[in-house]
């Protein structure tokens, strides 16, 4: 059983500490098992919320509000050190997450990154220790960075929903016997993943890219993998490249396939069909051997709601907005549900009073969407 650390040396419990951070408070670990397509349990390194307590291939997706100052705080319950590299924010150099230019969390130790979230965009973080072999074991994940006022960057595009889709892999006998993975150049990725997922599990999980048909999706694109990555999107999402490594293009672009190489990021905007009968193909090659590659299939699930219901009889209209402590707004009896800016759900219910309210007070800062079972939809901002 995993030990609570630093209890005695802080007075506090990590339990506490959590609760005083958004996001809450990281922890890293090597014991971590990740269950394979076949079934098979295999050994990874990575990171997860002290909350939880449950390490997470990938990493948790960390998501913040565009505009503000932000503290991500670490706890290193594993024998080796570790650190936090956040890819692609701009950070100073000792909040960077680089041992030789910043600090290495050792074992037992606890730091705190700083670092101001000025660009909306697509990013990254990871272990910055002995990188290559640290990735490989499962140490990273995506970190967002989001409008509250749903535009992609200030005065650029409007959009409804963020699907992050990180792109890694890893190399099963690396991860049996970490000990023996030297030289790295050795390591040779033979299990392909999105979102952590591969092959059968992949499909079979439409959480991991879900709309409602009609809306325009933020195709939230990353790369962890050690192989090439190749997008290929289907004519009917009229997939639009509008964003790359956290910062917009000068001029978008449509193509019909995308590449992103290790560390690449990318916002593509689409469109969401009104069936569930397309979907993305990622293309994994190995960039030692072409002809080594992998396939996996994203479909689209548009199914969040019944497109053919009609939509609310009143116009739905959240208020206060921003909200700080509860949030109201009135329509008819029927099931609700509100997402955070990258989908997630927060909460759900159907509506039994006069006026729906939600206590939103301690929610982290940002958009939420509300979303009523006849298609109506109303975003509002927490501070």
């Amino acid at each position: 059983m995993r030990t609570l650390l630093l209890t005695a040396l802080l007075g506090l419990s990590l339990a506490s500490v959590a609760q005083s951070n958004t996001p809450p408070l990281l922890f890293s670990g090597m014991d971590g098992l990740h269950v394979l397509d076949d079934g098979t349990e295999l050994p990874f390194w990575g990171y997860g919320y002290v909350a939880e307590g449950t390490l997470t291939l990938p990493g948790p997706l960390l998501a913040y509000t565009a505009g503000g100052d932000y503290t991500l705080s670490f706890v290193n319950e594993s024998p080796e050190g570790h650190t936090i590299h956040l890819h692609g924010l701009d950070v100073d150099q000792n909040n960077d997450g680089v041992p030789s230019t910043s600090f290495t969390v050792m074992a037992n130790g606890q730091a705190s990154y700083a670092f101001s979230a000025d660009y909306p965009g697509t990013y990254l973080y990871h272990c910055h220790v002995t990188t290559t072999l640290h990735l490989t074991m499962g140490m990273y994940g995506m970190l967002l960075v989001t409008r509250e006022d749903g535009t992609l960057w200030e005065g650029g595009p409007e959009y409804d929903r963020d699907v992050p889709l990180l792109f890694s892999d890893l190399d099963i006998s690396t991860n049996w016997a970490p000990t023996e993975a030297y030289p790295f150049h050795t390591i040779q990725p033979d299990y392909f993943m999105v979102n952590g997922l591969s092959g059968a599990s992949l499909t079979a999980s439409p959480e991991v890219a879900a709309a409602v048909a009609g809306e325009r999706v933020a195709l939230r694109l990353g790369s962890m993998a050690f192989a090439k990555v190749t997008c290929s999107f289907p004519d009917a999402w009229n997939a639009e490249v509008v964003m790359t490594d956290g910062r917009p293009l000068p001029t978008s672009f449509s193509p019909d396939a995308l590449e992103l190489y290790p560390g690449e990021r990318y916002t593509v905007l689409i469109d969401a069909p009104a069936d569930n009968d397309t979907h993305m193909e990622v293309v994994f090659s190995s960039m030692v051997n072409p002809d080594d590659t992998s396939m996996q299939s994203i479909w689209l699930n548009t199914g969040l709601v019944d497109v053919e219901e009609p939509a609310a009889a009143m116009p739905l209209t959240c208020y206060p907005n921003p909200a700080t402590d509860r949030v109201y707004a009135q329509f008819p009896e029927q099931a609700w549900q509100v997402c955070d800016a990258v989908g997630r759900e927060c909460a759900t219910g159907r509506l039994r009073e006069a006026v729906w309210n939600l206590d939103v007070s301690g929610w982290p800062r940002g958009m939420y969407i509300l979303r009523l079972a006849s298609g109506a939809t109303s975003r509002f901002a927490v501070r």
